[in-house]
């Protein structure tokens, strides 16, 4: 009976780290300059305290969390239902194919930037390590703590690479931390040069604070049941239920099933959880509207779901890495995200001064988003765009859903049998990605959705 309240124990620590890290938001000034969230801010805390051996807590208790809380990221974000109109959805999609493509070039040129960071430690180093502990930082940079997780854990179980499940994780709250250090200068100075297009953008005391004041009231969402019956939580959580409960339950029977059918089987993977999950929840979404019923999915309320299990799931991964593998690889891991880093900026910074229309707005949201999960880049995005009145933040929700389709051969066909293929040959494939990414970016040209075309940046031509 006991044992029961593990799991619960293990979320209150959670729960109070997320708390530590309000506080200190609140309080401390330089991390309310750099906007640095409550969960990363609790995250660390929740680092020092399980490896300072405080309190009895194991990392390895907090990896569930993270797993999980990604998973349900991804499976809420889909259905989250559109607000957007039929006229305005060929804008959203326009931007939204930008977006798609950096975030492909990125997701390519940072594994093979890592790898080439690794074989340039490896001349100097006594210590061989395998090129993949470099092809990993994408999954970590690219796509967040909980695919840095699932795709190491591959590696580590398969192949038997050493920590690369925890080495995941440390490239992914790396990459929070880049976003932040780096995104949140570049977004003041856009505001403050007055290239962004929303002119409302201004820097307030609660926005620095990241607490409301008590006289301010905001809406998360609007009930669609009656309170007599059910409550509208519950309903989204019941719908959220029964889809991890499809999906836990297909997987079961595919994984040992159709483990060996070519290019099937390597998707067949409890690492690809939130894969399978997001198309059940497209297919749910779907029914949902047939039977006339879709309405009782409410965007804001299911967009709060999302944000708490990417609050969770940043808190839970701080507080799954151990110390000791840290310090054991630090100089590889420095060497990998500041070559990651360096080509992610290189690559949004030329692309993104070359549009005509929201290239401030469109460049410093991707740069979030390839720097950790789509949350950070809607949090930079507020620094400029504060109440979303550009399109940008809806076209998030089509990119999101591109990025699985742009990347599905390098994500479910390449990356779990990396550690058992060439290096050079891993390169190539990565590369080759990479450069049909950037000319498919080339092709889209500026971008400019509008009759007024307006260089937002320096260096961008300007045409009347």
């Amino acid at each position: 009976m006991l044992g029961t309240y593990q799991g619960f124990m293990t979320l209150g620590v959670i729960g109070a780290m997320l708390l530590v890290g309000i506080f200190i938001r609140a309080n401390i000034k330089i991390f309310q300059q750099y906007l640095v969230p409550a969960a990363i801010l609790g995250g660390i805390a929740g680092f020092i305290l399980v490896n300072s051996g405080m309190g009895d807590l194991s990392s390895e208790s907090f990896l569930p969390f993270t797993m999980h809380a990604f998973n349900i990221s991804f499976m809420s974000l889909c259905l989250t239902t559109s607000t957007s109109s039929k006229s305005s959805r060929k804008e959203y999609l326009r931007g939204s194919m930008w977006m798609t493509l950096i975030w492909t070039a990125s997701f390519a040129l940072q594994a093979a930037a890592g790898a080439a960071a690794i074989w340039g430690y490896n001349l100097f180093s006594p210590n061989f390590l395998d090129p993949a502990y470099g092809f990993l930082v994408t999954h970590g940079f690219t796509q967040g703590p909980g695919q840095g997780l699932a795709i190491g854990g591959m590696w580590e179980n398969n192949f038997g690479l050493a920590d690369t499940r925890v080495l995941g994780l440390i490239y992914a709250n790396i990459g929070f931390i880049v976003a932040f250090i780096m995104g949140v200068p570049v977004a003041r100075w856009v505001v403050g040069k007055n290239f962004n297009t929303n002119k409302k953008a201004k820097i307030t005391e609660e926005f620095l604070r990241g607490i409301y004041t008590d006289k301010k009231k905001h809406a998360i969402g609007h009930e669609t049941t009656h309170p007599s019956n059910i409550d509208t939580l519950a309903v989204h959580v019941a719908i959220l239920g029964v889809a991890y409960f499809i999906t836990y339950h297909w997987l079961s029977w595919a994984v040992p099933n159709l483990k060996d059918v070519p290019g099937i089987g390597t998707m067949c993977s409890w690492g690809f959880f939130f894969l399978h999950g997001l198309v059940v929840c497209l297919i749910i979404r779907f029914i949902m509207t047939k039977l006339g019923c879709v309405h009782l999915l409410d965007s804001g309320v299911q967009k709060h779901i999302t944000s708490l299990s990417v609050d969770v799931m940043l808190v839970a991964s701080f507080m799954s890495v151990k110390l000791s593998i840290l310090t054991a690889y630090i100089v590889p891991i420095l060497l990998v995200c500041i070559a990651a880093t360096t080509v992610t900026f290189i690559l949004i910074w030329t692309c993104g001064r070359k549009l005509k229309h929201l290239g401030p707005e469109r460049m410093i949201t991707q740069f979030g988003c390839c720097c950790g999960a789509t949350a950070n880049g809607l949090l930079l995005l507020r620094i400029v765009d504060p109440d979303y009145s550009t399109s940008v933040s809806m076209e998030l929700a089509f990119f999101n859903v591109a990025i699985v389709v742009a990347t599905f051969p390098m994500l479910c066909l390449l990356a779990p049998i990396i550690p058992s293929m060439s290096a050079l040959t891993v390169m190539g494939c990565y590369l080759l990605y990479g450069v049909a990414a950037i000319i498919g970016i080339h092709f889209l040209g500026g971008l400019s959705f509008g009759k007024e075309k307006t260089a937002l940046l320096p260096d961008a031509k300007v045409e009347a």
